[in-house]
């Protein structure tokens, strides 16, 4: 591993310049490191998320030595997850957490997901079980889907909601709109 610090609340992920992609999986979207650091730390995270069924939360940061770096996972349930909170001197840039296992409307953020990273005012990413990679800029008040279905580890049992398909882009209000006319069915 690049530039992790030695002790028991740091998690690192070493990235390359440009990682290669799993089998199955395009990250041709991820231009950015930060992002793309994000995908490679997601892909080993929701495995467990996925098989336990339930979300994985916590932060997202530089440690000293300018290396990106993320806080050891907090475990939640299937709904939700509060992370601990960072150790001192960490300077948490984004949170990030993932959606456990497929659902039939799991594949967007939510609006306490936005709300969260809103007043934590931090931005927000997110893995779905279907492989999307969302990204809440807390700033603007937007979600952006910053790669599509199996862009990080997905569930096998994944199926794509044809009644219900996600936008690649959503606003607090448009995330509102969508919790309220969600159909229940796929």
């Amino acid at each position: 591993m690049r530039g992790a610090l030695r002790g028991p609340l740091w998690l690192a992920v070493a990235v390359a310049a440009a990682p290669v992609p799993a089998a199955g999986q395009d990250r041709s979207a991820l231009t950015d490191e930060f992002d793309r650091f994000a995908a490679a730390f997601f892909d080993e995270l929701q495995v467990r998320s996925i098989a336990e069924n339930v979300e994985y939360c916590g932060y997202f940061g530089f440690d000293r030595a300018g290396q990106w770096v993320a806080t050891p996972p907090t475990r939640g349930d299937a709904h939700g997850c509060l992370p601990d909170l960072p150790p001192p001197g960490f300077d948490a840039l984004a949170s990030y957490h993932t959606h456990a296992a497929y659902d039939i409307d799991s594949e967007v953020p939510s609006v306490d997901d936005m709300l969260s990273d809103i007043d934590e005012a931090v931005d927000g990413y997110i893995a779905t079980p279907g492989g999307r990679l969302w990204l809440n800029l807390f700033d603007e008040e937007v979600a952006i889907l910053l790669c599509g279905p199996g862009c990080v580890t997905a569930d096998v049992r994944f199926r794509e909601c044809a009644a219900y398909p996600p936008d690649v882009e959503y606003t607090l209000d448009e995330l509102y709109d969508r919790e309220d006319n969600d159909p229940g069915y796929c």
